[in-house]
């Protein structure tokens, strides 16, 4: 229910709506890893975008990244 919810968010002006992707617990060889060992990913899925910033003219700027692309996200940092 939660993930349906979300998809209705509809970001404004040049704002990205990201889901985080999981990092994988199995290696392509088939070996399972312990989950001390899998580290957090700093790549997610574009789920929706908004339509884009305006310009001095007031013209509307494009979006560089569409639904379904996968980006890279910052880490978080630990200072704050």
């Amino acid at each position: 229910m939660a993930l349906r919810s979300i998809k209705n968010l509809a970001p404004l002006l040049d704002r990205v709506l990201v889901q985080r992707i999981k990092a994988e617990s199995k290696t392509a060889g088939g070996l399972f890893l312990p989950e001390s060992s899998v580290k957090e990913l700093n790549e997610a899925k574009v789920l929706a975008i908004g339509p884009g910033a305006l310009d001095k003219e007031g013209k509307r700027i494009g979006m560089g990244v569409g639904v379904g692309d996968k980006v890279l996200i910052p880490q978080a940092c630990p200072h704050i």
